[in-house]
């Protein structure tokens, strides 16, 4: 795996690679950041430049950070990459999606084991023609189906399509069914292919909060939810060796 250049400078989180660990949980939102800080003990505040909450403490023992990523490929990759420079070994995303498939219902959690992407732009800028293969590390997989099962937390594994039009998704919602997509969100194939191209071990998880097929919804219990998502990441990330 290649390395992150050493010449790059990180414009966007103000921190030190000494307040950052290289076990990382990332958000795209900044309020669900705050709300996983209260799992940490000696939580500390090590930037809010640009809206990128990045919070360094321990969960259980372990030194960890969570981070926001924000929405969307170009503002995920300059997270991703500049958490690469900061010396991150391994991030897992604890986010949100739709599901695309009967087993993929509202309440769910998406263990997603790759993400296709379509005319990203972001991933253009990195790979050219080349349909660069998104996945997640197995090793991450593993530990995340291991720890949700363990915390009887009902998910399901599956392959999502990272997509760059978040109120354009309808028109091609069943075409990307019939190709055999489980979920749609945004980051994850922005995740693993950097994680690949950068040497960071990646995973992901996120919420299913509604269904577009069967026209479902998580109306309630969706913020216990995602903070029960998100100690699971926590805690993977707590067993993971880098």
């Amino acid at each position: 795996m290649f390395r992150h250049p050493l010449s790059k400078k990180v414009y966007h989180i103000k921190a030190s690679p000494e307040q950052v660990s290289p076990k990382i949980l990332v958000c795209g939102d900044p309020g669900r950041v705050e709300a996983a800080s209260s799992l940490l003990d000696g939580a500390t505040v090590v930037n809010r430049h640009r809206g990128y909450l990045v919070v360094t403490g321990e969960y259980r023992g372990e030194r960890v950070t969570l981070a926001t990523h924000g929405i969307g490929a170009p503002s995920a990759a300059i997270v991703f990459e500049e958490l690469a420079m900061l010396g991150a070994k391994v991030m897992i995303r604890a986010g949100t999606c739709g599901g695309l498939t009967p087993i993929a219902e509202s309440g769910k959690i998406a263990l997603i084991e790759a993400a296709a992407y379509e005319n990203s732009g972001t991933l253009y800028q990195y790979f050219g023609g080349v349909s660069m293969p998104a996945y997640a590390t197995p090793e991450v997989v593993l530990t995340l189906e291991s720890v949700l099962r363990e915390k009887g937390l009902s998910f399901v594994r599956g392959i999502a399509l990272s997509h760059d039009a978040f109120h354009k998704v309808e028109e091609n919602a069943r075409r990307w069914a019939s190709l055999g997509v489980d979920f749609l969100e945004m980051e994850s194939a922005t995740l693993f292919a950097l994680g690949r191209l950068r040497g960071v071990k990646v995973g992901a998880m996120a919420l299913v909060v509604d269904n577009l097929l069967s026209g479902s919804e998580l109306v309630e219990g969706r913020e216990e939810l995602e903070l029960k998502m998100v100690e699971a990441g926590l805690e993977a990330l707590r067993r993971m060796k880098v």
